[in-house]
């Protein structure tokens, strides 16, 4: 079976947001061992949506919509024409809304009536943890499954449906390995594993980047002996031990989270060039915050270090706020006055002039009752770019100092 995905949706066809939801659905179909052999984006227009399938050549299609559910009325008569069939009213889908709405005591929305609505040959995946609905219709070369973009939904109608109906009409059983790496790129990664993914065992090795980010997925028949598949995972830690934070499926931020809870440790923050950066993608990723994260401050000028964070002005004076004494400072004065296991600080200009071409000196310090270490970073790219690299690096540091393992990059150990 081959299948592809059809991603609808004017603004991430405009740039205006990511498309994390195709993203998923490859990540967790190459986990059950089916490859996507395209992705396509397009306007939610029916000439432009019947071009775009015309052209696909695959037996799936999955199509993502959009979360509102009149524009995705629009997709789904779109879809309903190709395959030859009627829109009309799914007494199903019509009783799973109500029933999702009723939950809630409160009527059915307006805009949600058109849920009610499927092409007439088509099978409900019904959604009970949301009012936008799903569905599978068969046309006579091609399948459809269309799926509402909510992130949420996605992964229901993956868990619940999709799954499934893929692992059904596999030929070959597969399993993954999935590692996560940080700091290096696509290429290198690689260059290093050349003669491991050149093997005779058809192992596939496939890269997801994400920013810094790399997810690394080993795919292989499940029927492979252990010792060949262990053999190739072991030399992959070897070759990129030093960039590897995690041995499954996980965002860098969510693994620093984990460890912290783990190991019941209380962290202590203190931003500048990051701007609570750090401290707002920990609050979104630890449904109890307060189990890991005792303290934030954000210092924005010299004063703040000095008054919050016993920074000494004779410091500031004369190496300046972003330098690895006034980092370390930073980092002593928040383990001494904020009574928390480990301290992460970031320091670099909050203000500057946006400049792709100059790279950004930043700072970052972490530190426990063992001591303090600081690490220089030079960062490129627009201030958001900056910021969001600056965060994901910090969190590195973190995983690593908690883990104990061998810090890497330019460094300054204090």
């Amino acid at each position: 079976m081959k299948t592809a995905i059809l991603r609808v949706s004017n603004d991430i066809l405009l740039g205006k947001k990511q498309d994390n939801l195709s993203q998923y659905l490859l990540k967790h179909c190459l986990a059950i061992g089916e490859i996507i052999s395209c992705v396509n984006t397009c306007e939610n227009h029916p000439e432009h949506i019947t071009k775009q399938i015309s052209n696909l050549e695959a037996d799936l299609i999955v199509v993502i919509g959009e979360n509102i559910s009149s524009r995705n009325a629009n997709i789904k008569k779109t879809i309903a024409s190709i395959v030859g069939q009627e829109f009309i009213k799914n007494n199903l889908a019509e009783s799973t809304v109500k029933a999702f709405y009723a939950e809630s005591n409160i009527p059915v929305l307006f805009d949600s009536e058109n849920e009610f609505y499927l092409p007439s040959g088509a099978n409900l995946l019904p959604v009970k943890i949301s009012a936008l609905q799903s569905f599978i219709v068969t046309g006579k070369n091609k399948t459809f499954v269309f799926i509402p973009g909510e992130l949420d939904v996605v992964k229901y109608v993956f868990d619940n449906y999709l799954q499934d109906y893929i692992k059904q009409r596999l030929t070959t059983k597969y399993a993954i390995t999935t590692i996560k790496t940080f700091g290096i790129s696509e290429k290198d990664i690689y260059s290093t594993l050349s003669d491991l993914i050149k093997n005779k065992y058809k192992i596939l090795f496939l890269t997801y980047p994400s920013n810094l980010e790399v997810s690394i997925v080993i795919r292989y028949n499940e029927n492979l002996s252990n010792e060949i598949v262990a053999d190739v995972v072991q030399k992959v830690y070897e070759r990129l031990n030093k960039y590897i934070y995690a041995g499954e499926e996980v965002s860098i931020v969510q693994r620093a989270v984990d460890l912290l809870t783990i190991g019941n440790r209380k962290l202590a923050v203190a931003e500048t060039i990051t701007g609570g950066n750090i401290s707002t993608s920990l609050i979104k990723n630890c449904s109890n915050i307060t189990s890991c994260l005792l303290e934030s401050i954000v210092c924005t000028n010299e004063s703040s270090l000095a008054s919050r964070l016993r920074v000494s002005p004779a410091i500031l004076s004369q190496y300046g706020i972003v330098s690895v004494e006034s980092a370390y400072e930073m980092a002593a004065g928040l383990l001494d006055t904020s009574n928390a296991d480990i301290v992460l600080t970031t320091s670099g200009l909050i203000d500057y002039e946006e400049n792709d071409k100059i790279g950004k000196l930043c700072y970052i310090a972490v530190g426990n009752a063992d001591g303090i270490h600081v690490y220089k970073n030079v960062l490129y790219g627009s201030r958001e770019q900056v910021i969001d690299s600056l965060t994901q690096t910090a969190f590195f540091y973190l995983i690593k100092n908690i883990k104990q393992n061998d810090l890497f990059f330019d460094k300054t150990t204090v």
